[in-house]
């Protein structure tokens, strides 16, 4: 008996490549086309039309009159549902405004098809050709140059025989791990060009790789943790699935071992276990024999405290190395490249495998990481519960009240301020932090792509004032009241950039600037009235300035997103 491969194939019916490209993008799952449009958009325009009136609904072109957040809602749809989405904007100029989100999606390995227009090639002689002054000005001599290191592959489409090909190699690229963005440039001509294939394959002719770790180096780590007396994890970036949570509580129990959450990008662990050791292993660091970074970029910050040298150190994930980071030198004993959540897996099933952890010596670790996790999490929420109300309005505060209102129907998408601390109601799957790029302005985008994706959920964002100012709120807003996607907006507003401000006292404590009441570069005043640009565009917009006032907002903002199905921003006035 001899194998036999089916290959079915999807008739074709389109006039030009633009045409082409948009059925074929719906062939392959892509749900939703970001678009920020210019003249190099034409023909797509035209193709839209077109299926519009055909009664074909995929992609869904969405307009979104900024690239910040037309990037970054492509990334939250993404994140939330792990389909991977198009996005595209005009030639060169788009692309150096999209280029920030874009340096976040390679960081935080969120794949997407970005795709930008070329400017026309000829000056004449073709129906596409230069027809304004700008297709001088705009052309570059590598386009992709801007972008290329930021990017998992790159390319331009250079004739309509290759859409399928180029298509396909561009998917691959970006959902074969380490995930990433990829960047296709398409010029006005092949996009205008008619397109002669008749029919397209029905589906990916490639299958994904998948990374497995190496059984050998599992079985030594199952060991360590066995042989170990004070083991704990370090994590910024796992929990991004409900199952990566409740695999890492697995292991966390197991074997006794506490679980730090550093400067998380999700829910990496309940905060309300008692494996939960806080949110910085400085305090736990000079003490541990056997440290686990589990998809951790920076594990803790060497200027200010290390491991013992004795410390056996193991990282585990996808790239655990961290290859694209031009500098980083954290030593790794055991290093474990693979899915990280088969790789726990692995442990847990080798550590049953060994003779027991002696139970006395089990519980022992039990004991100590529920005295350490209850007097640490106490003492952090009675701070904030205990705030009164002549004490003006402070981050913990805030966050804490946050937290009341937070339910497994929630989504949390945050900039900076509304620290992961606080978010003992968070469900796994629901918390979305700051990027490790450190790209401001994606938080607010990245809700209303992930309000597009679960329409049932209750999306909140929160962000700093200088986050919300770099997340192009008049375009955010813009697309909430278009798209009908009521989200919850609430801003810190300090009035600052408080991370410099922290940064320069720490460098230079007693420094002029440390003694400067007005710090150079740091202000962020006047205070303009946020919450306003939120009911310029339907919206509901208070300004909260006093503690007692906090509870009361934030029940009549949910009532508008929830109730009145329109958006909502507060202006929380910190000080």
């Amino acid at each position: 008996m001899s194998l036999k491969k089916e290959n079915s194939m999807i008739e074709v019916n389109a006039e030009n490549t633009a045409q082409a490209f948009l059925d074929l993008l719906a062939l392959r799952g892509i749900e939703y086309f970001f678009g920020n449009a210019g003249t190099d958009f034409a023909s797509i325009v035209d193709a839209f039309s077109r299926r519009k009136a055909e009664g074909k609904t995929l992609p869904v072109p969405v307009t979104v009159p900024h690239e910040i957040p037309l990037v970054s809602m492509a990334q939250g749809y993404y994140l939330y549902t792990g389909k991977i989405q198009a996005a595209m904007v005009h030639v060169g100029v788009g692309t150096a405004n999209a280029l920030g989100s874009i340096m976040t999606g390679k960081r935080s390995r969120i794949p997407l098809l970005f795709f930008a227009g070329r400017t026309p090639v000829t000056e004449d002689g073709h129906p596409a050709s230069r027809s304004s002054f700008v297709h001088w000005a705009q052309e570059c001599y590598d386009q992709a140059g801007m972008i290329r290191e930021f990017v998992n592959w790159d390319y331009e489409l250079r004739f309509p025989s290759q859409l399928e090909e180029v298509i396909d190699r561009a998917l691959v690229m970006a959902l074969s791990e380490p995930c990433g963005p990829v960047y296709l440039t398409l010029p006005r001509e092949a996009l205008y060009s008619s397109f002669d294939k008749k029919s397209f394959n029905s589906r990916l002719k490639y299958d994904l790789p998948t990374f497995y770790p190496d059984p050998d180096k599992i079985k030594k780590v199952a060991e360590l943790i066995h042989n170990s007396e004070n083991p704990i994890i370090i994590t910024s970036s796992y929990g991004k699935r409900a199952e990566h949570v409740e695999t890492l509580i697995e292991l966390a129990e197991a074997g006794g071992i506490g679980v730090i959450s550093f400067n998380p990008e999700y829910m990496n662990f309940p905060a309300v276990h008692y494996c939960h050791q806080g949110f910085t292993p400085d305090p736990l660091l000079s003490d541990v024999d056997l440290v686990i970074c589990l998809e951790s970029d920076v594990p803790w910050y060497p200027a200010s405290i290390k491991p013992n040298d004795s410390a056996f150190i193991v990282n585990i994930g996808i790239d655990p190395l961290y290859s694209k980071y031009p500098v980083r030198s954290y030593p790794s004993d055991i290093t474990l490249n693979g899915d990280p959540c088969i790789t726990l897996k692995g442990i847990i099933k080798e550590l049953s495998g060994i003779n027991k952890i002696k139970e006395t010596i089990l519980e022992d670790r039990r004991n100590r990481l529920r005295k350490s996790h209850d007097a640490l999490f106490h003492d952090l929420y009675s701070k904030a519960e205990n705030l009164s109300g002549d004490t003006p309005l402070n981050q913990g505060f805030v966050s804490s009240r946050v937290n009341s209102i937070i339910d497994n129907n929630t989504i949390v998408v945050n900039e900076y301020d509304n620290q992961m601390i606080w978010q003992k109601n968070i469900s796994p799957g629901h918390y979305f932090g700051v990027s490790h790029a450190g790209y401001l302005g994606w938080a607010v985008g990245a809700a209303l792509g992930m309000k597009m994706a679960a329409p049932e959920k209750t999306v909140i964002t929160t962000v700093g004032d200088g986050s919300y100012m770099f997340s192009v709120p008049s375009a955010c807003h813009y697309v909430s009241k278009a798209y009908d996607l009521p989200i919850l907006v609430i801003i810190y507003n300090n009035q600052s950039w408080e991370a410099v401000r922290q940064a320069t006292k720490g460098i230079h404590p007693d420094g002029w600037a440390a003694k400067d009441s007005g710090m150079p570069l740091t202000e962020l005043r006047p205070s303009p009235d946020y919450e306003l640009i939120c009911t310029a565009f339907g919206g509901y917009g208070e300004k909260v300035e006093r503690p007692e006032d906090l509870e009361g907002a934030l029940k009549r903002a949910l009532a508008a997103v929830n109730k009145e199905k329109r958006q909502a921003c507060l202006n929380v006035v910190c000080g």
